[in-house]
């Protein structure tokens, strides 16, 4: 048996066979689950990975949808079923979490119905959330916005265990760039083997102070 067949049949058996009499120019419920079955089959072929199906619009005319809401939930609860069983046989895996809703459409006439599939882009939001991390000697830290104090020192924000870093060797401020000051270390604060009193960098840079090289970049969070 199909899952259309079986929609049918569990349908009438739960509506107790009201609707099996319906016109010929009426919506029976078989007739979703068949355009759904149908919709769903041309929406994942079109879709393709970068999105996924999440729910169908079905549309009927004043008069269907009259006739067939007292039963929407048992006919919404059937289509969904349809949905996952078609997704399990299929093997269908960009389907999100389906909804399934039918609503009134006055501009259709009486026996037409349409689907309309509800699609949602597969986009990483985290993508675009970058922070700036300090990368020292496979340790890292994520910095926030604001000024932060290394060195050897106990009062620092950011202690190192270097001797060849003075107590308070430099500052590094973080807002939409980085800033590098040299806080008059007696070894120095070098970028690309240039000792420096102060640096800008927009998104990464490297630098040397005593034997240790710092790394600050941005990166995903």
């Amino acid at each position: 048996m199909s899952l259309i067949d079986q929609f049918e049949v569990q349908f009438n058996e739960l509506s107790n066979f009201e609707l099996v009499d319906g016109s010929l120019s009426e919506i029976q419920p078989v007739e979703l689950a068949g355009m759904l079955n149908q919709e769903i089959n041309r929406a994942i072929n079109e879709i393709g990975l970068s999105a996924q199906l999440v729910g169908f619009n079905i549309y009927l005319s004043s008069h269907d949808f009259t006739r067939l809401e007292k039963y929407k939930n048992l006919i919404i609860d059937g289509l969904l079923n349809l949905v996952d069983k078609t997704a399990e046989l299929k093997r269908i895996e960009n389907l999100g979490q389906v909804e399934v809703n039918i609503l009134k459409d006055s501009s259709l006439s009486t026996g037409v119905m349409k689907c309309v599939p509800l699609v949602e882009d597969l986009v990483q939001v985290n993508e675009t959330i970058k922070a700036y991390i300090l990368e020292i000697g496979g340790m890292k830290k994520q910095l926030e916005e604001r000024l932060y104090v290394l060195g050897r020192g106990t009062d620092v924000d950011i202690q190192i265990n270097d001797s060849g870093i003075s107590r308070k060797h430099l500052s590094i401020e973080i807002s939409e760039s980085i800033s590098i000051k040299d806080l008059n270390s007696t070894n120095g604060t070098f970028i690309n083997g240039e000792r420096i009193i102060e640096y800008f960098a927009e998104d990464e840079v490297t630098f040397k102070i005593g034997t240790s090289k710092i790394k600050i970049y941005r990166d995903l969070i």
